[in-house]
């Protein structure tokens, strides 16, 4: 009886897909006499996502680019019809058009993993006003000055001090292979959950740790929430992470009640208020600061690894940003933390940095969504496709 459901069930699910699909390829198409990009969209529903994102990117753009356009071709990735962008011109093309002909979107496995908290429906997409650029995250803490050269100027020996606490208790003294990865998004999260939280708990900060390897994961997956599958673990990971911000949220409440001073993003998100005077939910500032530590989080631990790694190949390299440490650090006063001046001198290592980030960029590609009809290269894009440009790509490009 249960195999004979689950049979109806499933020649049933086949035909529907047939039918839709049938039903789509005879609808009279609302961009008729439109010049579209060249290319498919793939399968129904699925479009070509499994493609996108369980092969290489930069090799499904590459081939794309071959077989349709250099410049532009669409495609449907994460259930968006999408145009990529495809080289520096299009990329220029793409951002010098941020105001005008494109908004920031969020690929839908990211928008669940992130937005637990549903205020009023958002309005439809429009163009942005400067004051409107970047996200509310990072509208809530402007004007603290957390992002200017002065705040890093400040956390910097912080900063220092941290790091080689970490180096002590992970590699020092330690008889084994040496694992970077893993230090560095210990280390990365540590000083995001500082900064940021003003949290100062290793056993609090390594519990997340595997939570927020999860949700890196789950950002560009195929949504399918059920068990065994990546957006699942990323879901539950999720979970996990905001029940312990909330927790986190009304202790940073408690003490400044109490008196403690702000020193982090969370203190001033807690006391910021919209134009009407409102405060933030828990679950929205919750949900905000999940954002702001997901983006720092792979990215630098993933540059602070590959440099390691490429570094480790170049004995030339190697000697080279060695001589160029132990300079610094013996012009220094026992015990001494590193400052601005010391980051200053460390030119031929930002160099070896700046390099390995163009080799393996932290920041594969990004979306945007097309906020009126635009011509690029011949091709007429509709309203509200969205638009990819893969950044790994460009910069091994060699007209770049």
């Amino acid at each position: 009886m249960e195999v004979s459901s689950l049979c109806i069930i499933l020649v049933s699910l086949s035909l529907s897909i047939t039918l839709l699909f049938a039903f789509k390829r005879r609808r009279p198409s609302s961009n008729d006499g439109v010049k579209l990009p060249p290319g498919s969209f793939g399968w129904p529903i699925m479009g070509e996502t499994v493609e996108f994102l369980f092969g290489k990117p930069e090799n499904f753009v590459g081939e794309r680019m071959k077989k349709y356009s250099p410049d532009i071709f669409k495609t449907n990735i994460l259930g968006e019809k999408t145009a990529v962008i495809c080289g520096p011109n299009g990329n220029k093309f793409l951002f010098s058009n941020e105001q005008k002909l494109f908004t920031v979107f969020r690929p839908h496995p990211m928008q669940a993993l992130f937005r637990s908290y549903k205020a009023a429906a958002p309005p439809p997409p429009q163009a942005p006003t400067p004051q409107d650029q970047g996200g509310d995250e990072v509208k809530s803490i402007r004007t603290p000055g957390f992002f200017k050269p002065e705040a890093l100027m400040r956390y910097l020996p912080l900063m220092d001090s941290i790091t080689q606490q970490q180096l002590q208790i992970h590699w020092e003294g330690k008889d084994q292979v040496v694992k970077v990865f893993p230090l560095s998004k210990t280390v990365t999260l540590t000083l995001a959950c500082r900064f940021f939280l003003g949290i100062d708990n290793p056993e609090r900060i390594a519990k997340l740790v595997g939570h927020f390897d999860d949700i890196t994961l789950g950002m560009h997956s195929i949504i399918l929430n059920v068990p065994g599958t990546i957006f699942y673990r990323a879901n539950k990971a999720a979970v996990a992470i905001r029940k312990e911000l909330v927790s986190v949220i009304k202790e940073k409440k408690a003490a400044m009640a109490s008196g403690a001073p702000m020193h982090d993003i969370l203190s001033h998100m807690i006391v910021a208020t919209d134009p009407t005077g409102k405060y933030m939910p828990e679950a929205e500032i919750a949900d905000k600061m999940m954002g702001l530590i997901v983006a720092g989080y792979s990215t630098v631990s993933t540059t602070i690894t590959f440099f390691m790694k490429y570094v480790g190949e170049r004995a030339d390299i190697y000697n080279k940003v060695l001589s160029e440490q132990l300079e610094i650090s013996e012009a220094k006063k026992a015990g001494e933390l590193l400052n601005w001046e010391d980051l200053s001198k460390m030119k031929y290592s930002w160099n070896v940095m700046c390099e390995v980030m163009r080799l393996v960029p932290p920041l594969q590609g990004t979306f945007r969504e097309a906020i009126t009809d635009f011509t690029y290269a011949g091709y007429t894009v509709p309203k509200g496709w969205k638009s990819n440009w893969r950044f790994r790509r460009l910069k091994r490009q060699e007209n770049c």
